[in-house]
């Protein structure tokens, strides 16, 4: 019985052995085979990153092959249909529409404080509630607007920003060669829909301080992270200056 089973063994193996050796090599595979060729349409990502994607799902045989027209968004493919079929299945995970990302709008508007009237304040109505919340909590009774800025950014960005200052709420006079510079930066703005926060909000002005008749500037300002509920109006920082204080509110808006 051991003689039988290790005959069958042998013969096994040889007839193996034969159909190994027949196998057509790879260069005349695809000459016992039929090429088909198929164009894709690509309607939403970006028709040469999915094209380099699939490329190794093709055959890889000669006269198998991938050609890409970006104008028209399509990517042409000759080969095997079991490959094609790969490689539509690919096109169709890959190809899809990119996430909409929500607009953030943030207004910010900076006030002066003062214990005595300011000479042509002025004061947004939509200020008025945030006014009266600060008169109760600091020690100055006039606000004025000094001014107000609006910007639009995307989720993870961020926002610069500058300018020149009106004098006239600092109890100055305007004057080119002395003028009051102001500076903004947002860094990393992210949101939750519900939720606005800043990673770091970076306020600074150069106030000119008039020393033993010599004009020097002053640099105010503040630097901290920020949490701004939707629609909701936020006191981000006050600064004093002399008899004055500067106070910056922002609102923020998710679209």
């Amino acid at each position: 019985m051991k003689r039988i089973a290790s005959l069958i063994a042998i013969v096994l193996f040889t007839f193996t052995a034969l159909a190994q050796n027949q196998q057509p090599a790879p260069e005349e595979f695809n000459s016992v085979r039929e090429y088909k060729n198929r164009i894709f349409t690509v309607q939403n990502g970006d028709v040469r990153e999915i094209a380099g994607a699939i490329k190794l799902l093709g055959s890889g045989f000669k006269g198998a092959g991938l050609s890409v027209n970006t104008e028209l968004r399509t990517i042409t493919v000759r080969d095997f249909p079991e490959n094609l079929a790969a490689i539509e299945e690919a096109i169709k995970r890959l190809d899809h529409a990119e996430p909409k990302t929500a607009d953030i709008e943030l207004k910010i508007s900076v006030l002066i404080a003062a214990k005595t009237p300011l000479p042509n304040a002025t004061l947004p109505d939509e200020l008025a509630p945030v006014v009266k919340q600060l008169q109760s909590t600091l020690r100055y009774t006039n606000y004025g607007l000094m001014t107000s800025m609006m910007h639009r950014t995307k989720i993870g960005d961020g926002i610069r920003g500058s300018g020149v200052a009106e004098p006239m709420l600092l109890g100055m006079s305007t004057s080119a060669d002395r003028p009051i510079f102001y500076n903004y930066e947002l860094r990393r703005i992210t949101s939750d829909q519900s939720t606005v926060d800043i990673e770091n909000f970076d306020f600074s002005m150069n106030v000119p301080v008039d020393i033993g008749g010599s004009i020097q500037y002053q640099p105010v300002g503040f630097k901290t992270p920020v949490s701004i509920r939707q629609g909701e109006k936020v006191v981000i920082g006050t600064t004093t200056m002399r008899d004055k204080a500067l106070v910056v509110v922002v609102t923020a808006s998710v679209n």
